[in-house]
């Protein structure tokens, strides 16, 4: 995940189940992507493991604030959607540029 080192883990999947997302402070992996959640309300940063467990607390045990994360968090996934799709065309369309070869 992004508490330790690792370079954290792909956080659109929880957004698109409409959770609101905490972590730590290493998403390298994922710099833009975690920087666009966090602008986008869908996810919070912290600094370490003590202080994301208290913003999960403070998440589930204010309601609204849980009901706004949560339709952040969906439209965000919402508007990344579709990653795979438009990476496949662009692979199709730069194919049927190369010559053929004769086999």
């Amino acid at each position: 995940g992004s508490f330790a080192p690792l370079g954290g883990q792909n956080l659109i999947e929880a957004a698109a189940c409409g959770c609101p997302v905490v972590m730590g402070p290493h998403t390298f992996n994922f710099a833009e992507v975690a920087e666009q959640a966090c602008a986008a309300g869908a996810a919070q940063r912290v600094a370490g493991m003590a202080e994301g467990m208290l913003a999960a607390g403070q998440w589930a045990s204010d309601r609204a604030r849980l009901a706004l994360g949560r339709t952040q968090a969906q439209a965000f996934s919402t508007a990344h959607r579709g990653a795979a799709a438009r990476t496949a065309a662009a692979l199709k369309a730069l194919l049927a540029t190369r010559p053929s070869r004769a086999g």
